[in-house]
């Protein structure tokens, strides 16, 4: 083990099958399957502020969470509220907290004067980079944390991980020696996505998370929106030498104006307002004028940059830099052949080689080792080097979103709009074999476009007219839908003016099992069409519709919700069995079932157990009358019952009802061959565990036995 700068070197070799990595890290070993889910480094000092002359020529660059112009102001109760997370009674181990808010709201900004104040009491500070960020380093590179006093992990728009990346970096951050560590999240929604991630971190991780939503900052006592204009505005104007900023007045709107609750956008109209008096102009006062303001400050930039007397003047037109722009907030940051493969499906109306449109975008936007909130590595830090990117976005995200937004056709406003960005979203973000073009290689999803869906979903909650376009889109290419991944579906099924009909089409290409990375959209999608559809629906399809959206909901490890939604559906069933118990007995009991575990899993055992047997002997009654049809139905809710019964260490009880399953399953099974033998070593696996519980482990032995050979039978029949 080497070390550079201070920093500890990751080990790492594969195996034989080259498939598993080994990461060690402060003496502790991680192993991975496959790409690591994430990578660590050291989260970055503040940059330095930019000079005169860079922010003159491209004022966006003040904005950025990275650059901290503005000095950290307010927030003392969410302090004090971290440092009581940090120092609380679980001293030693991992604690895991959710920081909340829209962008814009400065969770990053509080994330880094955190890790500020920590840094100068002993903590060690690191950044998680998901595989997807194109900014993550080329491999774990962590200081040593031998002399800290604990490990802070922050995670920036965990929305966008995989929920088993999550949990893998959550059992990833045991520390042997008894290092504190506190993992922080920083995410847009909460919600639906929130309460699923919740359960599951305490369910497969045993923990315990928090969570705090960000506030808006004006509503700290010792905030107002007009301080945070003046300091934001004196500020600037030191930065960008302009003088008698003091006599620039806050826009009228901005007491009463809804978006300027976000402290950016208070941030942004200070620096239109800013830029205006340089000029003589009057500053813009609504929230859309400002972004209008500011992105014309970015075709300024791009004509300046295009200046002959320039050592390297741009050869793109303004234009066409535009249609880049646009390109690069659609796609995030990307490798170098990928880039040059999104500008050629966007089809730039430039004509200049895409490698060219590459090197002038890179003069505009230079590459920067950064995470998606921009922010940037102090020179002094770490050896590490970025990978190579181009198409650097435009940042902050929301002017990115803007910019979008103001270059489509369809709005209200004075800002040009480019036909071209009409029919840039389909070239940008439907796959090639949708398109009727040769399919190369894979399934032609851009590696893009779950970057692109995200931020159009993101922009289309504050932008009608991206809407209609992002409906149109989805409704044309349904699949598209679900490469958002399940917190951006949720998000675009939440969309004012989502019509069943786009619902339905992208119901009709969700998966029917479960799906841990699709389950919270999934849940979202038969939310609404639920909703829908029970306003008109009658029985039966009623209390299907309600069992189908338990099952979606539960799936998702919305256990509450689901409990709600499928006990509606057995209510209807135990109705139409009661009028005709013949029809409806099976459906009815089924529901029983199903609403048993839904029981357990919000912790109602006994309730669970007297629904679990009610099913059990519906399905007994079924099978009296056609023995060969319900006798699976009849074992597998027999196996349920034994299962509750365990749970509440009634353990005898549990091993004569499970033997009953079994017994049954050896009938069927001797009837249909190989069909239910999977089942069958299932139900023998179990019975085994209860017969330990119960204290007959000898038994317990035999029956384990019993099911490893009729496994090892099925793998040598497969």
């Amino acid at each position: 083990m080497s070390f550079e700068g201070g920093a500890r070197k990751v080990s790492q070799r594969a195996d034989a099958s080259g498939f598993a990595r080994i990461y060690q890290t402060a003496g502790d070993m991680v192993v991975y399957e496959g790409e690591e889910p994430y990578r660590l480094a050291a989260w970055p000092a503040p940059a330095a502020p930019p000079l005169t002359r860079e922010a003159r020529i491209q004022p966006s660059v003040l904005l950025r969470a990275a650059n901290a112009v503005i000095d950290f102001t307010g927030r003392q109760a969410t302090l004090a509220e971290l440092r009581d997370w940090r120092d609380g009674d679980a001293q030693e181990g991992v604690a895991v907290h959710l920081i909340h808010g829209p962008g814009g709201q400065g969770k990053t900004r509080l994330a880094g004067h955190v890790a500020e104040l920590w840094r100068r009491e002993g903590w060690v500070v690191l950044a998680a980079h998901h595989r997807r960020d194109r900014s993550a380093p080329d491999a774990f590179i962590v200081p040593d944390v031998a002399a800290a006093v604990g490990v802070l992990v922050v995670v920036d728009y965990a929305e966008r991980w995989d929920t088993a990346d999550l949990l893998s970096l959550l059992a990833d951050t045991q520390i042997r020696r008894g290092l504190p560590v506190r993992v922080l999240l920083l995410a847009r929604p909460a919600g639906t996505w929130w309460q699923s991630l919740e359960y599951r971190i305490q369910r497969d991780r045993h923990l315990v998370p928090s969570l705090r939503e960000l506030a808006p900052l004006d509503q700290d006592a010792s905030v107002t929106r007009c301080g945070l204009f003046e300091a934001a505005r004196d500020r600037f104007a030191e930065l960008l030498e302009v003088l008698d900023a003091r006599n620039i007045e806050p826009p009228l709107t901005l007491e009463g104006h809804e978006a300027y609750r976000l402290v950016l956008t208070v941030h942004m109209a200070a620096l239109a307002a800013v830029l205006a008096h340089d000029r003589g102009q009057p500053a813009p006062g609504d929230p859309v004028r400002v972004s209008e303001c500011l992105l014309a400050r970015e075709r300024d930039h791009w004509k300046a940059m295009g200046n002959s007397h320039l050592e390297m003047p741009l050869l793109t037109s303004p234009d066409a830099m535009a249609q880049v722009v646009y390109t690069a907030t659609m796609t995030g940051r990307l490798p170098y052949a990928d880039g040059k493969a999104a500008l050629r499906q966007a089809d730039i109306d430039s004509g200049h080689a895409v490698g060219q449109l590459l090197k002038d975008h890179a003069l505009c936007y230079p590459p920067s080792t950064t995470n998606p909130s921009g922010r940037t590595p102090h020179k002094a830090e770490s050896p590490l080097r970025a990978q190579a990117t181009v198409l650097e976005p435009l940042y902050p995200d929301r002017l990115g979103e803007d910019f979008l937004a103001l270059s489509t056709p369809g709005h209200t406003y004075d800002f040009p709009a480019d036909s071209w960005a009409a029919e840039a979203l389909a070239r940008l973000l439907v796959p090639i074999a949708d398109r009727g073009e040769t399919l190369a290689e894979g399934d032609g999803v851009p590696v893009w476009t779950r970057h692109g869906l995200i931020t159009l979903i993101e922009a289309a909650h504050r932008w009608p007219h991206l809407a209609e376009q992002l409906f149109a889109l989805v409704a044309s290419h349904p699949h598209l839908a679900l490469r958002a991944g399940g917190t951006a579906l949720a998000s675009l099924v939440d969309l004012p003016g989502v019509e069943p009909a786009l619902l339905e089409a992208i119901e009709s290409v969700l998966p029917a099992h479960r799906h841990i990375e699709l389950d919270i959209g999934i849940a979202a999608v038969s939310a609404r069409l639920a909703k829908h559809r029970l306003a008109t629906s009658t029985n039966p399809a009623w209390a299907r519709t309600c069992e189908a959206l338990a099952i979606r909901l539960s799936n998702a490890m919305l256990h509450s919700q689901a409990l709600v939604a499928g006990n509606l559906s057995t209510q209807r069933w135990q109705q139409l069995a009661e009028a005709d118990r013949k029809t409806w007995l099976p459906d009815f009991a089924a529901s029983l079932s199903n609403h048993a575990v839904r029981l357990l899993k919000v912790g109602r055992q006994d309730e669970a157990i007297s629904i679990a047997k009610q099913a059990a002997d519906s399905f007994a009654e079924l099978a009296e009358a056609d023995r060969k049809t319900w006798l699976p139905d009849l074992a597998g809710s027999l196996n349920v019952y034994a299962a509750l019964l365990a749970g509440v260490e009634r353990q005898d009880e549990a091993v004569s009802i499970s033997k009953q399953a079994i017994d049954l399953y050896e009938e069927v099974t001797a009837e249909n061959g190989d069909f239910h033998r999977p089942d069958l070593a299932s139900l023998l696996n179990n019975h085994a565990s209860r017969l330990k519980e119960a204290g007959r482990r000898d038994e317990a032995i035999l029956v384990s036995q019993r099911a490893v050979s009729l496994l090892e039978s099925l793998v040598e029949v497969s």
